[in-house]
């Protein structure tokens, strides 16, 4: 069944954009005159061609099949790096041609891997204007395309295999191509230009010229980066600066996890980590990690070691880099306060790379970030610990999930979880289906049933495709008992699924599901009666709009 409602999805979107396209022509704008930007560019020795690295597209994407062993599937790799140039196209801003790269990713749906490319430009700030992109198929041939998030209000041309779209305002633009098939995606990201040298010069300023560490674009390699009680501290990755980790120790099995120990690490983490992430930061306060380079963590194997983490820390600013195919959790802040995320794109292929994971911290923003990942892409979760999760937001994110959830309350709940918002966010693609009780778009699911979810907003949100469950308030744990999950809002929520919503408790009448609807849009159309839309369990209350007015 799941197969003919895929075919008849994929069907259904090709003549949607064959007709909307005659219907609706793209406009092409004019481009502002004399119109100034600048794009991202990597060091040519750490980005090259597959031709260069000897490898074909077959080859390197077929390193996340999953008909290979795990370890295999989400092992390191040293003879190309996780970002390469993108066989797929070329593009041009105004005229002028701009990088196109490329990452593996991981399509679950049909347990194989791909290449997402994508480019970045930078704009004047505070200045109007209008440009046109242009993008050409080399090794994928052009038919048809579409702009996500769709609230962007841009529409593409496609005319002998070039792609062309307007574009005037910053932000997060996700092209897919020929039906709208997430195979050959390519995001253009266009953010504001930053003078770093003279963003630099102000940050000596305030902290002094000792506690102002610059990474100069280049390539750098290092075991891993330890940080514990550091204050007043500023790391800055200026643009082109490519970092990578070092693969040290061969996992090539579950068991194999548990045999390397870093002595010290176990001491400067409080998440119990036995080895130390590649960047950690413990017991700091004020720490700024900035700039527009990269982490690459491509060559260590499955859960050497987790990404970039964050525990008992305060006043944390985090903006503009890129992390590569972290092997296990990508960003973790964990019994943290007063956390800014901003300007951050978290791109990977392997099982457990999870994207954003705000766990036990405290005033937490996280602002116009990407993530396509095979785990969770945005999620908050209560440890162990003794901080609980409270007042976390989410807002301007782009989700493209190749395994398990976009935006929610993900598994463990073992302290309070409280006033959490995801507002004007977006999912492009999610297509896990391995357990519907358990993932989905937007969820809040609980699997470890300590704590208590009180407050949760998912606002302004828009799901252009779904192969599963859209919408999922679960508690998973069967044999929780006085478990309340309560007060959370979906508002303004429009989706397209194979499956239909889940609102769900237990057998258990001693457990509280309680949750509002307010203006679901199915396919393009608002429900009047949404509920109608969705499977309610046992001992739920759930109300609508309409009902209340």
């Amino acid at each position: 069944m799941q197969v003919i409602i895929k075919f008849m999805f994929t069907i259904f979107t090709t003549i949607s954009i064959f007709f909307s396209n005659l219907l609706f022509p793209a406009t092409i704008y004019p481009e502002s005159e004399n119109f100034d930007f600048s794009f991202l560019e990597y060091p040519e020795e750490a980005v090259i061609t597959l031709e260069e690295a000897g490898l074909t597209e077959q080859e390197l994407v077929g390193r996340a099949s999953a008909e290979l062993p795990e370890y295999v599937q989400s092992g390191g790799y040293d003879d190309i790096n996780g970002i390469t140039v993108s066989p797929y196209y070329t593009a041009n801003v105004s005229g002028t041609e701009i990088p196109v790269y490329a990452s593996v990713v991981f399509i679950r749906a049909d347990d194989t891997g791909t290449l997402h490319s994508f480019s970045e430009i930078y704009v004047e700030p505070d200045t109007d204007f209008s440009f046109n992109i242009e993008i050409t198929g080399a090794d994928v041939t052009l038919e048809n395309a579409i702009v996500l998030p769709e609230s962007h209000g841009v529409k593409a041309l496609c005319e002998n295999n070039t792609v062309t779209a307007s574009i005037g305002k910053t932000g997060i633009y996700t092209f897919l191509f020929n039906g709208a098939n997430q195979y050959y995606g390519y995001t253009l990201i266009v953010r504001e230009k930053i003078d770093e040298d003279a963003e630099i010069a102000e940050y000596i300023a305030e902290y002094g010229e000792d506690n102002v560490w610059v990474i100069d674009k280049g390539v750098y390699q290092y075991d891993y980066v330890n940080l514990v009680a550091h204050n007043n501290l500023v790391i800055y990755l200026r643009e082109g600066a490519y970092v990578m980790a070092n693969h040290i120790y061969d996992i090539d099995c579950a068991e194999d996890e548990n045999k390397y120990f870093e002595d010290t690490a176990w001491y400067h983490n409080s998440i119990g980590l036995t080895r130390y992430p590649f960047l950690n930061f413990f017991n700091c306060n004020n720490v700024t990690l900035t700039g527009r380079g990269v982490i690459d963590l491509t060559r260590l194997d499955r859960r050497e070691r987790r990404g970039v983490v964050f525990t008992n820390c305060s006043n944390i600013n985090v903006s503009g880099i890129k992390i590569i195919n972290s092997p296990e959790w990508s960003f973790i802040s964990y019994c943290c306060t007063d956390v800014d995320i901003e300007q951050v794109d978290i791109i990977g292929n392997r099982g457990n790379c999870d994207g954003f994971a705000i766990c036990n911290s405290h005033d937490v923003t996280v602002n116009d970030c990407f993530a396509r990942v095979a785990d969770d892409t945005f999620e908050v979760k209560a440890l162990g610990g003794i901080m609980d999760s409270k007042n976390i937001t989410f807002s301007n994110c782009i989700a493209w999930g190749g395994y398990a959830r976009c935006f929610g309350i993900t598994g463990e709940v073992n302290k309070a979880i409280s006033d959490v918002t995801f507002r004007d966010c977006a999912v492009v693609y999610r297509d896990g289906i391995w357990d519907n009780d358990r993932i989905g778009s937007l969820v809040v699911v609980a699997e470890q049933t300590e704590g208590s979810i009180d407050g949760v907003l998912f606002e302004n949100i828009e799901i252009f495709r779904d192969e599963g469950r859209p919408i999922l308030v679960k508690i998973y744990d069967e044999e929780a008992e006085n478990f309340e999950i309560k007060n959370v809002v979906f508002r303004n929520i429009s989706y397209t699924s194979y499956m239909k919503p889940k609102i769900a408790g237990t057998d258990s009448d001693t457990n509280t599901v309680q949750v509002e609807l307010d203006n679901i849009a199915v396919c393009g159309k608002k429900q009047h009666f949404p509920e109608v839309f969705f499977d309610i369990g046992k001992y739920c209350e759930v109300t609508t709009s309409e009902q209340q007015g």
